[in-house]
């Protein structure tokens, strides 16, 4: 079995748990909390959480240690001891990204990366964001990051789709326009 598919498979496990409890992004939370706090205690603690050449007990004392620096529900602990137990604690990462496409799913959001020339204002960020809602008929869960070789504008990716309004792509039309004139 492919590690995706792996993942997706104890992240549908780990999602419908939460469902039954009504809290699907409350546990998406804490289970972000987790991966967090995985990366947080490093690369030493990572090794040892994925690592079979270390003692079950080993992995399970760095693990406690992790946990008990977390207020999460009682679910996320077990699900992390499982995926300790079972020796797939290495996909908590990919397990999270498939976590959060289910969430995602469920509540008919979608997400978005706004790429900007420089740092956008909130009320501007709020407006990219419900108009890129209304063109997606969606709720959009927006990230932003700049891109200084950008010359002006922005690039938005929602999924698959790309909403190019920056400076160079218009540039560019330009130049096409007045090519394909001279050329006529």
């Amino acid at each position: 079995m492919n590690e995706g598919s792996l993942a997706r498979r104890y992240a549908q496990a780990f999602f419908e748990l939460a469902s039954e409890d009504h809290a699907i992004d409350k546990r998406f939370e804490e289970l972000t909390h987790l991966v967090e706090a995985v990366k947080t205690a490093g690369p030493e603690a990572q090794a040892i959480l994925s690592n079979p050449t270390f003692t079950m007990a080993e992995r399970r004392q760095v693990l406690d240690a992790i946990l008990a620096r977390l207020h999460v529900h009682h679910d996320v602990r077990n699900f992390a001891r499982l995926l300790l137990d079972k020796g797939r604690f290495g996909f908590l990462a990919e397990i999270h990204q498939s976590y959060r496409t289910l969430a995602d799913k469920a509540a008919g959001r979608v997400r978005a990366e706004v790429v900007a020339s420089g740092e956008m204002s909130p009320a501007m960020q709020e407006r990219i964001r419900e108009a890129l809602s209304k063109a997606m008929d969606r709720h959009v869960v927006l990230t932003t990051r700049v891109d200084s070789s950008l010359l002006g504008g922005i690039v938005a990716r929602v999924g698959s789709r790309v909403f190019d309004a920056s400076l160079q792509t218009r540039l560019d039309n330009i130049q096409r326009s007045l090519l394909e004139s001279t050329q006529a």
